[in-house]
């Protein structure tokens, strides 16, 4: 992500979280038109699925300076979709969801530049959770970052 992209999205996040029941209950509603089906996947109750999901923006915004633990985040978040049912298809519906939100939240605000910016995050977190399929584990070093395979030595 580029340094002007990551400006654009925790810029435009301020407004989101400023926002942040009317903006998580319109993705859900918009999320369950698009995917009825992921309805009993989000089966909590509304004000605590919406928080999570504020906190989750908020994890990957504050995130973005530090992509390597960005994607470990995304990783095991990912992995428990998957445990629990989700596929590809869900994710693209899911991203669909957040930008669609992100617009009508937005309004003005949701320029050409800011689009590009949240549609790049979407896509690098949801090429993440794709890649953490194909993974068996990931090595974490005490401090929680990935080690790059090449560094990891076992004896």
């Amino acid at each position: 992500m580029t340094p002007n992209q990551i400006s654009c999205i925790q810029y435009s996040f301020q407004t989101v979280a400023a926002i942040s029941r009317p903006f998580s209950r319109c993705f859900y509603l918009r999320l369950f038109q698009l995917a009825p089906d992921l309805k009993p996947h989000f089966n909590s109750q509304a004000d605590y699925k919406g928080r999570k999901l504020i906190a989750l923006l908020g994890t990957a915004v504050h995130s973005l300076n530090n992509i390597d633990g960005l994607r470990v985040v995304a990783t095991s978040l990912g992995r428990r979709y998957i445990e629990r049912g989700l596929n590809e298809q869900h994710f693209a519906h899911i991203s669909q969801a957040l930008l669609e939100t992100l617009e009508m939240a937005l309004g003005d605000e949701f320029t050409g530049d800011v689009a590009a910016a949240w549609a790049a995050l979407s896509s690098l977190l949801i090429e993440t959770i794709r890649d953490s399929t194909s993974q068996n584990k990931l090595d974490h070093c005490p401090w929680g970052k990935e080690v790059p395979m090449a560094l990891a030595v076992t004896h």
